[in-house]
């Protein structure tokens, strides 16, 4: 090949390759942006602010915003904290945080998530307790669509009407709390704190009972009171939240069940899918757009 036409080729090579991108922009025909380029919606002039971060793992710090925050997460998976409880959420969840409410996040491997910021004096009746929710096809569609608007203009009556729409939508979305609840007595705080980071740590309550000074018996009770779970159940929730974050990031069902401190695959399994319907490993349809 000379090299008139060896460049011709790569000339129509550069061409598809141009023509399968713009394609391929016009079907998202979204922003997507990364954790650290995304303006402060709390500053925008818009009531109703949208973003779409693609991007790899990532975690935030702790942090609140002036509008009231829902967190769709499109793809990949998120473990949310709050001051008194951690969830995790799965593809086709969203999370709502009202106003204020003190979070950080921790990404795990590829994720994209949507994120509508609300401002509470033009909606004044949004939800004010945190929750997680199931995102039905129209309430994705109607959150795609407002993360295409531009942050600085004010909505025309066509958009207003699809608000009204997304926050109907909301209203009626499958919802629950947030699946861990945290105990925040000095003597339960650095148990949780370990076991968060140590998910197969094999200590029972009465090992614990001489670490953090006090009996295994008033450990149990308080951990039932500020929990309104018992230990081992806390246990099992904490570890169960460590393993869909693992598996959002890619690792096997026995890497997992190892890690959790689980004797065996078959246990864990049964154990997840107990809790969650569905067995560790299959993945909801991604969202992406």
């Amino acid at each position: 090949m000379d090299l008139e036409q060896k460049g011709t080729s790569v000339s129509r090579r550069e061409q598809a390759k141009s023509r399968y991108l713009a394609k391929k922009h016009r079907i998202s025909d979204m922003p997507h942006y990364s954790p650290d380029a995304v303006a402060d919606p709390d500053t925008a002039a818009c009531p109703v602010v949208g973003m779409a971060v693609d991007t790899r793992a990532h975690a935030s710090d702790w942090h609140a915003h002036r509008r009231a925050q829902l967190l769709y997460q499109a793809e990949g998976g998120v473990t949310l904290y709050l001051p008194d409880r951690v969830g995790q959420l799965a593809p086709l969840q969203a999370a709502w945080l009202p106003a204020g409410c003190a979070h950080r996040t921790a990404m795990h491997g590829r994720f994209a998530y949507r994120s509508l910021y609300f401002d509470v004096a033009a909606y004044p009746g949004l939800p004010v307790e945190p929750m997680i929710l199931d995102v039905n096809p129209l309430l994705r569609e109607l959150i795609l669509r407002v993360t295409q608007w531009p942050a600085d203009a004010a909505l025309d009556a066509g958009q207003a009407r699809i608000v009204d729409t997304l926050l109907d939508e909301l209203a009626a979305a499958p919802a629950a709390p947030l699946h861990l609840p945290m105990p925040r007595d000095r003597r339960l705080a650095p148990i949780a704190r370990e076991l968060l980071a140590n998910p197969a740590c094999p200590l029972s309550i009465d090992d614990w009972a001489g670490r953090v000074g006090a009996s295994g018996r008033t450990l149990a009770r308080l951990f039932l009171a500020e929990t309104g779970l018992p230990f081992g159940r806390w246990r099992t929730q904490c570890r169960l939240l460590a393993a869909r974050a693992r598996l959002a990031e890619g690792a096997s069902v026995t890497a997992v069940a190892h890690a959790m401190g689980y004797a065996s695959d078959s246990a864990f399994i049964a154990m997840y899918r107990r809790t969650y319907g569905e067995p560790p490993g299959r993945k909801k349809a991604p969202a992406r757009s």
